[in-house]
């Protein structure tokens, strides 16, 4: 299996749990703009993408507090992943898009 690991943009909602929940109001059929410039690396498996990304986080000087995955919808192989890191005593959420080549 091939997983590739995106940047999402800064201005990416929050994941929500159920489309009721949806207080954007955006329909569950909408999928995230994905840009090359966004691709930050191909991995064979989903553990090896979400290393990268907390090693790249823990070389900025950030600590590691939390680590949600979750799929974008149930239609497609796009999953988010939300890395919550603190540093200087202030949280930050960093959110990735996880695009794997499952079920072709």
């Amino acid at each position: 299996m091939l997983v590739e690991l995106y940047a999402a943009p800064a201005a990416a909602p929050q994941p929500t749990e159920s489309p009721v929940s949806n207080a954007v109001g955006e329909l569950p059929e909408q999928e995230p703009s994905l840009s090359p410039d966004q691709l930050l690396g191909s991995f064979d498996s989903r553990e090896e993408a979400i290393t990268f990304a907390k090693e790249q986080l823990a070389g900025n000087g950030q600590s590691l507090t939390d680590t949600q995955l979750g799929m974008f919808d149930e239609h497609t192989h796009i999953e988010w992943l939300t890395l919550t890191t603190t540093q200087n005593d202030a949280a930050t959420h960093t959110t990735y898009y996880l695009v794997t080549d499952e079920g072709y």
